[in-house]
């Protein structure tokens, strides 16, 4: 329950005192925005039932008063009346410290993290909503996971992709292959070793997560290599401000290309939100094409773009591991960078095959398992 000395009805705000922490203050529109009445919203899916352009242009509160310290009621100049549980208020607290913790969901993490994998058991994650939760929240935390004992089949991935999302279909089809092949229209369709990237940042958008179930791997070589973007973009934070500012604004080329796809799209390496936390990282070094930039920027674009690769290749930063057959690892596509090393397929067989699902369901999926706020 929260405790409130008085309500303060000032230049388009209310703000609420508190005696034990910082006052809160909340836009007028913000707040009328955000009326739960069953006049603006509908009462059984929540949709709101008004036009924002339909509110007055001189919208005002006329009063605003807590009662039993439980519920603030506002009268509008309109004459509308809303009513707000203060939990609901303090669940959705604006302010600078309250707004970091409800963003500070992310761990950053290093080469250390394989002393503590994010792995679960893929039949016991489908029969346990409690263990599928708790892998979740570890993946939503570190940007990947690991899922064990997924029948050795082909086509599972897929399945296990529609469990977690909806599998997206691309020109590489609902699921697609990675082997050494003939004559490969991609780099990932030979043995050669593959630096850390994002797959496809070609496309707008990119795919928000990638799955990768091994099916073989008797070949020698050809370990899983991971690296959290967040955390190497961090390092150049620290390292070089201006490099880390101008990989956020000034975006790259990327564009992939064969007999039947020619697809293009511009992002930048590194993108923040509004209050500079990063919030994806795009890097594809193969997928590269051009830089729209004049000459003076294009030059120290590159100084920047180069410094990150650079950090991208630490070995702090680099976790290495073995996937065996019936692993299936999950990764954030626009933070986990993935690469693998160099396998010989003389000397055995390497079979992995993977596909792409959005970020926004496997989200969903855990908001739901979370239950009700």
């Amino acid at each position: 329950m929260q405790n409130f000395r008085n309500v303060t009805v000032s230049g388009g705000c209310v703000t609420l005192d508190r005696p034990d922490a910082q006052p809160w203050t909340i836009a007028n529109y913000w707040l009328r925005d955000n009326c739960r009445c069953p006049i603006c919203r509908h009462p059984g899916n929540g949709q709101k039932l008004y036009e924002i352009a339909g509110l007055p242009q001189d919208l005002a509160v006329r009063e605003a008063v807590v009662a039993n310290d439980s519920t603030l009621h506002v009268v509008w100049s309109d004459g509308h009346q809303s009513a707000y549980a203060l939990d609901w208020l303090a669940q959705h607290d604006l302010s600078p410290a309250t707004r970091q913790v409800r963003a500070s969901r992310v761990k950053l993490w290093r080469r250390e993290i394989s002393a503590d994998m994010p792995n679960a058991d893929w039949p016991s994650l489908q029969a346990d909503p409690v263990l599928e939760l708790a892998w979740l929240e570890r993946y939503a935390e570190l940007g990947f996971g690991v899922l064990n004992n997924v029948a050795r089949e082909p086509g599972m991935v897929a399945q296990v992709g529609d469990r977690l999302g909806f599998v997206r279909v691309t020109n590489y089809g609902r699921l697609f292959d990675v082997m050494s092949v003939p004559n490969p229209t991609n780099l990932a369709y030979t043995a050669a070793g593959l630096g850390v990237h994002s797959d496809n940042p070609y496309r707008n958008p990119s795919p928000g997560v990638q799955l990768l179930h091994c099916l073989e791997s008797d070949a020698p070589g050809g370990d899983t290599l991971l690296v959290d973007g967040f955390s190497a973009a961090e390092m150049l934070r620290a390292e070089d401000p201006a490099a880390f500012n101008l990989l956020t604004r000034l975006p790259m080329t990327f564009r992939y290309a064969d007999a039947n796809t020619d697809l293009v799209a511009r992002q930048t390496l590194i993108s923040t939100d509004m209050d500079g936390a990063v919030r994806a990282v795009h890097f594809n070094n193969r997928s590269a094409d051009w830089l729209d930039a004049p000459a003076e920027l294009a030059a120290n674009w590159y100084k920047a773009y180069v410094k990150f690769a650079h950090i991208l290749k630490r070995p702090e930063l680099e976790l290495i591991f073995r996937l065996d057959p019936g692993d299936c690892v999950v990764m954030q596509n626009d933070r986990t960078l993935h690469g693998r090393t160099a396998f010989n397929p003389n000397l055995g067989r390497r079979h992995l095959q993977g596909c792409y699902i959005d970020g926004d369901a496997m989200d969903s999926r855990r908001r739901v398992l979370r239950g009700p706020l």
